[in-house]
């Protein structure tokens, strides 16, 4: 008679032969979704050989969340990194956005310094983008809640989508 064994036993027995090592994973609590959701399972991962460990002691296994696959993205980190500051980015659309304009006047106009010309305008156009930053912190988060709730609809569609035919009206 062949006795069953569960698919995890056999990972982990595996994974214990094999000599290799599993990493407690951060962020999402599991990398798979089944298309009606009911079924849940960590089946992405990293294993590592001891000397790999060694070289890298301080790797860091992330699971970030799924938003357009089944599958959640996972990556495999060595620890921070420091690039220093990240650079200053300005998008076209922002030119576009209310409040833009007005941020980019004030801070122009109300900027107080001295100095050498190239001093001062290097100390303007420094103050002008700490300004835009905190212009941008404020619009940011009521772009964020309408993210979430266009995400929370297109859920709410997939999930009706899901439960019944769909027909052109």
């Amino acid at each position: 008679m062949e006795r069953i064994v569960s698919d995890k036993k056999i990972d982990s027995r595996f994974i214990q032969e094999a000599d290799l090592h599993d990493f407690n994973m951060g962020g999402e609590r599991f990398t798979f979704m089944s298309r009606v959701g009911a079924k849940l399972s960590k089946l992405d991962r990293f294993l590592v050989c001891a000397n790999y460990l060694a070289a890298f002691p301080s790797l860091v296994v992330t699971a970030h969340p799924q938003e357009l696959s089944d599958h959640s993205p996972v990556t495999l980190s060595s620890g921070e990194t420091n690039y220093g500051p990240h650079p200053f980015k300005l998008f076209n659309s922002w030119l576009l956005e209310d409040g833009f304009d007005n941020t980019v006047k004030e801070a122009w106009e109300n900027f107080v310094g001295y100095g050498m010309p190239d001093a001062y305008l290097a100390a303007k156009l420094k103050y002008l983008k700490e300004e835009i930053k905190k212009w941008k912190r404020r619009t940011n988060n009521t772009e964020k809640l309408e993210l979430a709730q266009i995400k929370d609809k297109v859920l709410q569609l997939e999930t009706l989508a899901e439960s019944r035919l769909l027909i052109d009206t």
